[in-house]
């Protein structure tokens, strides 16, 4: 067939430099998670707690809107560790069942397709791959976590004053890092189970076990040997410690931890045995294998 018009040319644009190439895969990670309506939805209706908290903290500081609802005496809403820390873990969890959700397809879609030999014949690592994935679930979950506490942590500061952010500044840095421990964590978790199992619901289950199974898990040991180191199997148990202490929050005043439960140390030993499992299990999953049809 003739071609009248010889309108094709070569691209000649600006090429990405080989070091950010793996943000494609970011890039095309996100289209993939909100081409489901449901789950654009769900991650909508995500940031209802976080209007919830914009609204509690300007009625906090708002005589004049305490007046109007009548609420007489000292304010019953308190802007102090204990707020944040509850709105972070809200928010959480919240984070934890998107994840669940729709994180498994990430790489699960990959490894069902062959792809994985192709996306890695490019200038592309293992490793950067993994990164590139990763950051769509952390930038998921930075959205619906930090971002949004660390905005009401700085619209309290302004409405408190008086010197108020300088001597809370701790408090922003415990929302950070404890957001970022998890973004970790869950990501990571997701990121292997779907590696490991190409059907998303298979993966999804996976997490949901590892999460709510190691709590029984623990407990079976504390009962069997009567000690208290069974926690160390608990995923959420060590998090839940370990945000306790970043928070500023007296252990006798925290829900579900036991005053003879494991120290901080092995809290966070245990955080980073289940990031470095998940990187070894990536690790030894993600090869690219040549694939024969005959």
């Amino acid at each position: 067939m003739a071609v009248y018009k010889r309108s094709y040319k070569p691209y000649e644009g600006p090429i990405t430099s080989d070091r950010w190439r793996f943000l494609v895969l970011t890039r095309y990670g996100f289209s993939g998670l909100f081409d489901s309506r449901l789950f654009t939805g769900a991650f909508v209706l995500s940031f209802v707690p976080f209007l919830i908290g914009f609204a509690a903290v300007y009625m906090a500081h708002s005589s004049a809107l305490q007046a109007m609802l009548q609420m007489r005496g000292p304010s019953p809403l308190a802007m102090n560790n204990f707020f944040f820390l509850a709105f972070l873990g809200f928010h959480a969890w919240i984070s934890f069942l998107l994840t669940t959700w729709q994180g498994p397809q990430l790489v699960a879609s990959d490894l069902a397709n062959n792809a994985l030999p192709l996306i890695l014949g490019r200038p592309i690592s293992r490793a950067e791959y993994v990164l590139g994935k990763f950051l769509v679930i952390a930038t998921l979950l930075s959205v619906i976590t930090w971002v949004p506490m660390l905005i009401l942590f700085f619209l309290n500061a302004g409405l408190e004053g008086n010197g108020w952010l300088w001597s809370h500044l701790w408090l922003g840095g415990a929302i950070f890092l404890a957001s970022w421990m998890w973004i970790a964590i869950v990501g990571l978790v997701a990121l292997a189970a779907s590696a490991w199992l190409k059907w998303r619901v298979a993966a999804s289950a996976v997490m949901l076990a590892f999460f709510f199974v190691g709590p029984g898990f623990g407990a079976a040991i504390n009962a069997t040997l009567h000690t208290s180191w069974g926690h160390i199997f608990d995923i959420l148990y060590a998090v839940k410690l370990i945000w306790v202490g970043l928070f500023r929050v007296p252990i006798s005043t925290a829900h579900d931890l036991d005053m003879l439960g494991i120290p901080t140390w092995a809290a966070w030993c245990t955080v980073a045995a289940t990031c470095g499992l998940s990187l070894l299990l990536l690790n030894r999953r993600l090869k690219a294998r040549e694939v024969v049809r005959g």
